[in-house]
């Protein structure tokens, strides 16, 4: 069943500046911290670096926000939320509380998958909370704002759209649906691939590791914005990288 938050053809301009600014605020935020702990200065990379976001985000969140209300996607509790819709906040925590529970089990499960994989690992791959609690949790926050707008709410929504009109269907089916939640996941998961070369780790086994564990992540994520929204989305993907990124840094 499709979410059916609220009516099509809703204004987009007040989510869109919402999800840019934050998107925005929270990738530089992690940039920062990432360029300050290596002992760089920081100001030279924040003015090119929000100019990138910007064309990025932008365009990907307005094809979202457009392309939602035909798709039944989108973003409508967000909208629902800034026009102080009653019920919306309720609706909120509902969809979060679960969104968090699933993320919480799915992060825990990866981290037990990763640390009985340990041995296969090559040894430059960065340990679990390499990053500390305060890196840990910038790049959590930054990862489940913008990696959410870009993949969910941008590719996502285009490629159900883009697939429905194909087939000329008002509302996309379920199977359909599944299809292009998989092949954003994989699309999801080869994002990637270029951090994991960075650390100069990219053997056949951490590539493929890297590409399937990002698929089953991504697929929860596609699975909450299909049914939940984007907010839920957000929430899983924020709950899974707590686990993988933060709570081990105390344990280092």
């Amino acid at each position: 069943m499709m979410q059916q938050d609220s009516p099509p053809s809703r204004p987009i301009l007040k989510p869109l500046i919402i999800l840019w600014a934050l998107t925005l605020a929270a990738q530089l935020a992690g940039l920062a911290h990432g360029v300050a702990q290596a002992g760089h200065s920081v100001a030279p990379v924040i003015l090119p670096s929000a100019v990138v976001l910007s064309l990025v985000t932008l365009p990907l969140a307005w094809l979202g926000l457009v392309l939602g209300q035909r798709t039944g996607l989108g973003a409508p509790l967000l909208t629902d939320l800034l026009d102080n819709v009653p019920g919306a906040g309720s609706r909120l925590l509902r969809r979060a509380l679960l969104a968090c529970l699933l993320g919480l089990l799915l992060g825990a499960a990866m981290v037990g998958l990763k640390l009985a994989l340990l041995p296969y690992s090559p040894p430059e791959m960065p340990g679990l909370g390499f990053r500390g609690p305060v890196g840990g949790l910038l790049v959590s926050i930054a990862a489940a704002v913008g990696e959410e707008v870009w993949f969910r709410l941008g590719l996502m929504t285009l490629l159900v759209w883009a697939a429905s009109s194909l087939r000329r269907q008002d509302r996309p089916n379920p199977l359909l649906i599944w299809g292009i939640i998989l092949l954003t996941a994989v699309a999801f998961g080869m994002a990637h691939l270029p951090q994991l070369a960075s650390f100069d780790a990219a053997t056949p086994f951490s590539i493929w590791g890297t590409i399937l564990g990002n698929c089953a992540v991504g697929s929860l994520y596609g699975w909450l914005y299909w049914r939940y929204g984007l907010l839920a989305a957000m929430v899983g993907h924020f709950s899974v990288d707590v686990v993988i990124h933060v709570l081990p840094a105390f344990f280092r």
